[in-house]
């Protein structure tokens, strides 16, 4: 019996901070001469911006956080272009190159039955089809072919597995496990310490 398709899932990220947030972007470069950031969605769509009024940015390496207000948002090949308030020039969006957007968790959206953020993804035990636990999903990582999962085997070493239909064929947060079709050799193959 062929897998069922898997649904739409927001590619939203989750920190743990103090204060729990939501990544729905990263700022990738300047767009233009007025201080637009061209920020990299992680959410379903760029559209997502114009309904944010303030956001916090945060470092790459999380040691510094920016409270900023939107001025005004539009949507350009695929990428959000955000007018910060107070960032006027190209130079001062280049500053913040590589920090992501973030909203307080208690504004994300709601989630549609059968859909899921990225976040809720790591954490997950993987199962086979024969019940045999095959690892943890420590992070979900963008790869050239789409998402991957990385996985802990219970020795430490770890894999990577596409996030595929045919091979993700259940996903149960409340059980907090996820059955797997894993190509053979698939884990030893590519396990790493």
């Amino acid at each position: 019996m062929a897998a069922e398709p898997l649904p739409r899932f927001s590619r939203s990220a989750i920190r743990h901070l103090p204060f729990m947030r939501i990544a729905v972007g990263i700022i990738r470069k300047a767009h233009g001469v007025r201080g637009e950031a061209s920020v990299e969605p992680w959410t379903d769509s760029a559209e997502r911006f114009a309904e944010l009024e303030e956001v916090t940015l945060v470092s790459p390496d999380e040691s510094s956080t920016r409270n900023m207000r939107i001025e005004s948002t539009r949507e350009h090949l695929g990428r959000a272009l955000v007018k910060f308030a107070g960032i006027d020039r190209p130079e001062d969006v280049q500053t913040l190159q590589g920090w992501t957007v973030e909203i307080p968790e208690e504004e994300a959206r709601e989630l549609e039955e059968g859909e899921y953020f990225l976040h809720d993804l790591v954490g997950l035990t993987l199962f086979d089809a024969n019940g045999n636990e095959r690892g943890v999903v420590k992070d979900v990582i963008e790869g050239s072919g789409g998402l991957l999962l990385q996985v802990q085997r219970t020795d430490g070493k770890t894999f990577e597995l596409p996030f595929a239909a045919e091979l993700c064929t259940e996903i149960d947060l409340h059980k907090k496990r996820m059955t797997v079709t894993l190509p053979e050799g698939l884990d030893d193959l590519d396990a790493v310490e």
